[in-house]
């Protein structure tokens, strides 16, 4: 009975995704933790938003500074990195349509709740560490000199 549920379960996923231009994914992303490199600062430009390669990670800086949050949507899991766009006004998780501000809030569901973010360290010459293991609040800015 289970192995019949799990294949119907994915035949309607992938139906359902391809009539409506969505992708499916049948496993959860990883998420990330510990320290994660993230560039310098002189890289990143005020008003930017863009993954961190490699990682399920999204960094931005708006004129308060940097800040960081997932990459992996809270519907259902599914990796905006591999399933969806990041620009510098909005996140979107093409898996199930879920929209996201961008400081992450949720602008459109199914997500049930924003992107977490994480701690941003920049060093004194300008490195940038991304601390996933430490969540922060949405509104929480990293200064850069």
């Amino acid at each position: 009975m289970e192995t019949r549920r799990r294949f119907l379960e994915m035949a309607g996923c992938t139906i359902g995704a391809g009539c409506l231009g969505l992708a499916c994914s049948s496993t959860a992303a990883t998420p990330a933790s510990g320290t994660i490199a993230a560039g310098n600062t002189k890289s990143v430009a005020v008003g930017s938003l863009a993954l961190v390669p490699g990682q399920p990670l999204i960094l931005g800086r708006d004129a308060r500074g940097l800040y960081a949050m997932t990459a992996i949507c809270p519907h259902q899991q599914c990796s905006i990195g591999d399933s969806g766009t990041v620009s510098p006004t909005e996140i979107k998780c093409n898996c199930h349509g879920s929209r996201f501000s961008a400081n992450g809030d949720v602008t459109g569901g199914p997500a049930p709740t924003g992107l977490e973010h994480y701690k941003v360290v920049v060093a004194g010459d300008g490195a940038i560490t991304i601390n996933a293991s430490l969540k922060v609040g949405k509104d929480e800015r990293t200064a850069v000199a």
